[in-house]
């Protein structure tokens, strides 16, 4: 009996582990878009960008992090749930986040799924690949042609992206191994 409520109890620690996942990452769409709404675009230390690059940089990451736990098809169910969120918020917004996310982040889905390196190594090299297409696609439906909002936003947006890659230490890797205490021990 205990075996059984042992199981159960990894079970849903990796269930909740997966969820946090996918919740991270729709989590840093929805900020994103909130920012953009409110602030449009911005300019911080020179740089012009729209308000929600760094949260939206987030989610780069986080869809390898959901496509790794979800499978190469099975995150395109969280990708159809984020362009449907970014609907939500404004026509203009979901127009430019549904152009986005075909194209920059179905280009970011394939260079993720076809290299074959570690998780990081795929995960940096491709949001190295779809950042900038994301930016200027994004940045082109939502605002206009804004070089310099299409440029500060590839660059936040990668710069986002790549800290959540060297944060997340060891993912591939990474595995629930339940701590044995001496009192359990028969």
């Amino acid at each position: 009996m205990t075996f059984i409520v042992r199981i159960k109890a990894q079970y849903r620690i990796h269930c909740e582990a997966y969820m946090l996942e996918a919740l991270f990452y729709l989590g840093s769409i929805v900020v994103a878009n909130l920012l953009v709404l409110n602030f449009g675009i911005i300019e911080v230390a020179g740089l012009t960008f729209p308000a929600g690059a760094a949260a939206v940089g987030f989610t780069f990451t986080a869809r390898d992090l959901v496509q790794r736990r979800y499978g190469k098809w099975g995150c395109w169910v969280w990708m159809l749930a984020a362009a449907a969120i970014s609907a939500l918020f404004s026509p203009t917004l979901a127009l430019a986040s549904l152009g986005a996310f075909v194209v920059a982040e179905g280009l970011d889905w394939a260079v993720f799924t076809a290299t074959p390196l570690s998780f990081r190594g795929r995960a940096i090299f491709s949001n190295i690949v779809g950042t900038p297409l994301d930016s200027v696609v994004f940045v082109y439906l939502a605002f206009g042609p804004i070089w310099e909002a299409m440029w500060g936003q590839t660059l936040v947006k990668l710069a986002s992206s790549l800290l959540i890659v060297f944060l997340v230490k060891n993912v591939q890797e990474a595995e629930f191994k339940p701590k044995v205490l001496k009192s359990e021990v028969v």
